[in-house]
């Protein structure tokens, strides 16, 4: 199910310990400074879905108040450059489940981060299997 371009929804969030566990043990991963990105692709059926998830490690951050505002930025950078990744799954009918994982060991501003979001997700889109024949 998809939502409305620009809103987050709590549907559209990689929450289930389930998904993650197979995320990390079958997922394929890259890397876009600052960013580490797991991802899986599986069939879907009518409705695809785009499952996003953010972390980041409190042995680079001690204070909740760091690592909250990168999710916040991080989130926020994902929220509204997500629209392309979303189309081509909805016509590729592919589920995608993805996270990203913050690497830098200092809060970068929020234009930077958002560069290697646009970045992480345009190569998303590129790894998209096609289901044409």
């Amino acid at each position: 199910m998809l939502s409305k371009p620009f809103s987050l929804s709590k549907h559209e969030r990689l929450k289930s310990k389930k998904q993650i566990d197979a995320l990390f043990l079958n997922g394929k991963a890259f890397f876009v400074y600052p960013f580490k990105v797991k991802y899986l692709f599986t069939a879907s059926g009518e409705n695809p879905q785009l499952k996003f998830g953010i972390s980041v490690p409190k042995r680079n951050f001690k204070k909740a108040v760091d690592r909250n505002r990168i999710k916040r930025l991080s989130r926020e950078a994902y929220r509204l450059h997500k629209v392309p990744i979303q189309e081509k799954i909805q016509v590729e009918r592919s589920d995608l489940q993805v996270m990203f994982i913050y690497t830098h060991n200092e809060i970068l501003a929020y234009d930077e981060m958002k560069k290697a979001m646009i970045k992480s997700l345009h190569k998303l889109v590129e790894l998209i299997p096609s289901n044409t024949p």
